[in-house]
């Protein structure tokens, strides 16, 4: 866990003060709010926010869309493995039989 002074130190062009709006903004939650401990991932999201306001930049009304669809794909990236490592205990007729309908279903849409 990181404290405060470290992510800043960490995310160049981050401020103490601007990491407090980020966190009142709830685009950085910190893993212990009242310690402020932050974890590997509030740091990645700090310099992607950064990179977002500063590089990029996206205004401030942007940025929650942003980082709410990135939210998304995590999410349904995690999802996807849970998914992938279920098939994977599959026997290989169940597997092949799940080829055979996927492929099935996309024929379908396609056509």
């Amino acid at each position: 866990m990181l404290d405060e002074r470290d992510l800043v130190s960490k995310v160049e062009q981050l401020t103490v003060t601007r990491l407090r709006v980020w966190v009142s903004e709830g685009w950085i939650r910190p893993a212990d709010t009242d310690a402020k401990a932050y974890s590997e991932a509030d740091l990645a999201r700090a310099a992607l926010i950064r990179d977002l306001v500063d590089d990029l930049g996206v205004n401030e009304e942007e940025v929650p869309v942003i980082l709410n669809l990135i939210d998304q794909i995590h999410g349904l990236r995690s999802e996807l493995r849970v998914l992938v490592e279920a098939i994977n205990e599959l026997s290989d007729d169940s597997r092949t039989q799940l080829k055979e309908r996927i492929s099935l279903r996309r024929s379908k849409r396609i056509g």
